[in-house]
């Protein structure tokens, strides 16, 4: 069966058997922390299984992505392994159990696919007499092809630690001697390839807890799991899972690409490409990006993987991005998700591939040095291992791999140890520590946080702390002045009493705590605990918030412009501006950056209300589907901006009323920042105008200067430009032939020291471009015994260059004389044996020259052959 008839008769099948088909869930799973991607077609079900949640229906049948890393090294070595992967299951919950599960699974294995029954084994748990008995009497499978095996082999789950788990029997379809070990004692269970497991049957008897305790499931009933890829291996008669029609055409596309014949040597290599590829398709896909951080990381070990691979065979260049439009169009009937994303997966990969190309050869070498150093002992130690990690971007699992080829352990202790030292280094390195001890405050006073409503407020003093003369810190029992946080600057203002008057300079939280304090300085009066009133300045909160609210504008119209894969990743938000961090993997071109402005400008002309909901528990606002910020920890209830139907995110700080507050946005620049990571800067409100009026002053000079209008400005400077560039181009033929000319007069003028020509002249109408040409045309008319030192004083520092003859290099190295030269100019110089450079001070140029000859004499001395003419 080709997989499109196995996709259409597994679910036909069960559909006649009264289940409900329910489509593949995401590989990302929706609120389950135990996984990293759905592991198994249970998964979406597991709060069915728990009782959880309400059953609306009793039967279920499915075709689930999966993805696992646990055999990612043995992918592309062996017939059967591979990392993503699509799960056929039929599952009841609470309704029929093993007497009904185990005969419709021989009934579709051997009726619908119609595989041959004597290759067909089965095993049960040790325990589970009900299940054997099943098979032997109602199936009437022979007591020889019934195994009985224990927990390791036959008892399942639970999936990511907790939820429901029970004994399990699996059917093994029998591959044939050639793929066996040989031992009289193989069979089902068996590490060999023989023997290849290809459905299981779960038998979901309990609710594995935390501590892992079994309690009995509420709703005991049917898990099931059957590979896509190793039904169709043995249903269509292959020798490996890569051999089928979910991989050839896969297989065939990377072949193509790398310009490849397939043997026995790059095979390997190959395979896993095309299971890796298809893994990362489908994940990014579905949401996931490669980072060195939890499903991040296992992406990017897959993807490194095969590169890994891919180098060792010779191919240095990036190419996975280029098979994963094939895996769409294999797949898209199925999964037409994968077609909207299809160019925003390609593109993540090519950069991730470049990004570790990049340091895939160093970090070879760094191992092999590492391997030979600690081969005596074995044992790679866990600093080097971080080192490959850190360094290269070598996953453990690529440097556990390169380990085994060559029979040697990793010292994982050490590199955990490592790991947790890097993490509390920059955890320091973030740390700011505050200076204010105010012992027992949330005990003693109910403080309150009021900026979201007011600017201004009557309220105490409760502390104060000076920090340094007329320097206080503050802690008042209501403040409407914002802490920073979230990326957003504190507030500043006034704090007025009775007979004293605060400016506030900054507002921030006490560290370690959630205590507002404003820092101030005392500008009248003397500070006392007394009632005071509080004023944010108003005109500076505005202009924050204008800004704050434009990075929500500006999030979402960067997911719609370069793909939902975008998050932000960090900002600053400040009066007037912010700076935005967001994940992307290549610069954004100028129409992108246009359309992106636009978008955000489009909403703030479109005045649309912002409303800003504050408490809401967690749970209700992802459910309203607003999006988290980067790295933030949020408790049981969060504040969430939205912005009518354009955006939605949780966040803390403060903002405008109606987009149209913002007034104008600006786009100033975008740039990268780390791997990944680009970052824009933009204006907004008054900053936004001021950018404006001084472009608008730029623009009227230039007409002025230039004579033309606006509108001309553009092929004024463009005529401009290309007049210089001839007449620079002339320029350099004058100079080249007016080099040419000289040379003769240059040796012939040149002084003899030690049978050396040397060269010494000052141009005030060269520069150094025109001094490397003439030292060129002179050491090839010249080629022996000829060294020359050139200066130019065309600018305000003396520049100049020094050549040496090729006979002279290992005598009189140019680097070494330039660096005596620039000595001697009070400046610096240096450069390679043939040619250098450097510069000084113009009055010291005699010293220059100077200390030249004194090398010459020195360093030259015993050149004394006579020298021949060109």
């Amino acid at each position: 069966m080709n997989h499109r008839e196995i996709r259409r008769t597994f679910l036909a099948f069960y559909a006649e058997c009264r289940h409900t088909i329910v489509p593949s869930s995401s590989l990302i799973p929706k609120d389950d922390p135990t996984l990293l991607f759905a592991s198994a077609g249970m998964v979406q079900f597991k709060p069915l299984f728990a009782g959880t949640v309400p059953l609306t229906y009793r039967r279920a049948v499915s075709i689930q992505k999966c993805l696992r890393s646990t055999d990612l090294e043995q992918v592309g070595k062996t017939i059967k392994y591979n990392t993503f992967f699509e799960m056929l299951g039929n599952f009841s919950f609470g309704d029929y159990f093993k007497a009904e599960a185990i005969p419709w699974a021989w009934e579709y294995l051997t009726k619908v696919v119609e595989l041959p029954k004597d290759r067909l084994y089965v095993s049960v748990f040790i325990d589970d007499q009900e299940a054997y008995e099943i098979w032997q009497k109602k199936v009437g499978l022979a007591s020889d092809k019934i195994y009985r095996l224990g927990e390791a082999d036959n008892f399942w789950g639970p999936a990511g630690g907790v939820g429901a788990c029970g004994p399990c029997s699996e059917i093994y379809f029998d591959m044939g001697e050639e793929f066996g070990c040989g031992k009289i004692e193989c069979g089902p269970g068996c590490n060999c390839e023989r023997f290849i497991e290809i459905y299981n049957i779960v038998f979901p008897q309990f609710d594995q807890q935390p501590d892992g305790t079994r309690l009995p499931l509420k709703n005991r009933g049917i898990d099931t799991g059957m590979g896509m890829e190793r039904l169709a291996m043995v249903s269509q008669s292959k020798k490996s899972i890569f051999e089928t029609d979910l991989f050839a055409p896969i297989v065939k596309a990377i072949v193509k690409v790398l310009d490849l014949t397939i043997n026995p040597e790059n095979r390997a290599m190959i395979y896993a490409a095309a299971d890796h590829t298809r893994a990362l398709t489908f994940a990014i896909a579905d949401g996931a990006i490669p980072s060195n951080e939890a499903r991040g990381y296992m992406l990017r070990s897959i993807l490194r993987r095969a590169q890994l691979l891919a180098r060792r065979a010779g191919i240095n260049q990036p190419f996975m991005y280029r098979v994963s439009g094939e895996i769409v169009e294999l797949m898209r009937q199925f999964y037409p998700e994968l077609v909207q994303k299809r160019e925003q997966v390609a593109l993540i990969i090519k950069s991730e591939e470049e990004r570790f190309l990049r340091t895939i050869d160093e970090g070879l070498e760094r191992f092999k040095e590492i391997a030979e150093t600690h081969r005596s002992d074995g044992v790679i130690p866990g600093a080097d291992i971080f080192k490959l990690h850190d360094t290269f971007g070598f996953p453990v699992e690529l440097t556990k791999e390169l380990a085994d080829e060559q029979a040697l352990r990793l010292d994982m202790d050490g590199f955990e140890k490592a790991m947790l030292e890097q993490k509390e280094k920059s955890k320091k390195e973030h740390t700011v520590e505050a200076t204010l001890s105010i012992k027992g405050t949330t005990e003693r006073y109910e403080l309150r946080f009021v900026g979201y409503e007011q600017d201004e407020i009557t309220t105490n003093i409760l502390e104060y702390q000076e920090t340094e003369p007329k320097i206080f810190e503050v802690l008042l029992q209501e403040t409407p002045f914002y802490a920073e946080a979230g990326g957003q600057v504190g507030d500043t203002g006034k704090i007025i009493g009775p007979d004293f008057e605060l400016e506030v300079l900054d507002s921030y939280y006490k560290a370690g705590s959630d205590i507002r304090l404003s820092k101030a300085k005392l500008v009248k009066g003397q500070i006392s605990k007394t009632a005071v009133t509080a004023v944010v300045d108003k005109a500076r909160r505005r202009e924050i918030e204008r800004a704050h609210t434009a990075t929500h504008l500006l999030h979402a119209a960067l997911r719609s412009t370069l793909g939902d894969y975008v998050k932000q990743e960090g900002s600053l938000v400040e009066p007037g501006r912010f700076r935005f961090d967001f994940v992307s993997f290549q610069s954004m071109t100028p129409d992108q950056i246009i359309k992106v402005e636009q978008l955000v400008y489009q909403k703030v002309i479109e005045n649309i209300k912002v409303e800003q909901l504050r408490d809401v528990p967690v749970d209700q606002a992802k459910e309203m589907g607003a999006l988290a910020f980067f790295g933030e920890e949020y408790g049981e209830k969060v504040n969430v901006i939205k912005i009518g139907d354009y955006s939605m995110e949780l966040c803390g700080g403060t903002h405008i009323r109606s987009t149209g507050e913002i007034g104008m946005f600006r786009i100033i620049s975008e740039t990268g920042v780390a791997a990944g990571i680009r970052r824009i800067e933009a204006l907004v409100g008054e900053s936004a105008y001021e950018q404006a009026l001084s472009e608008r002053k730029t623009l009227d000079d230039l007409q002025e200067t230039f004579g033309v209008e606006c509108k001309l400005l553009s092929q004024k400077v463009n005529e401009l430009t290309s007049n210089q560039n001839i007449l620079e181009n002339r320029l350099r033929q004058i100079s080249a032939h007016l080099a040419n000319l000289l040379t003769v007069e240059l040796i012939e003028k040149s002084e003899e020291i030690n049978n050396v020509k040397t060269i010494t002249v000052n141009y005030d109408f060269f520069d150094v471009t025109d001094l490397r040409q003439i030292a060129d045309v002179v050491r090839e008319k010249r080629k022996t015994k000829v060294v020359g030192l050139l200066f130019s004083s065309l600018e305000e520092r003396l520049r100049y260059i020094i050549f040496v003859s090729k006979d002279l290099e290992s005598v009189l190295p140019a680097g070494k004389l330039a660096q005596a030269v620039g000595k001697a100019l009070d400046g610096g110089g240096g450069g390679k044996p043939n040619l250098a450079e450097g510069g000084g001070k113009k009055e010291n140029l005699q010293k220059g020259i100077a200390a030249f000859k004194v090398l010459i004499k020195t360093q030259g001395a015993g050149l004394n052959e006579p020298t021949s003419t060109y």
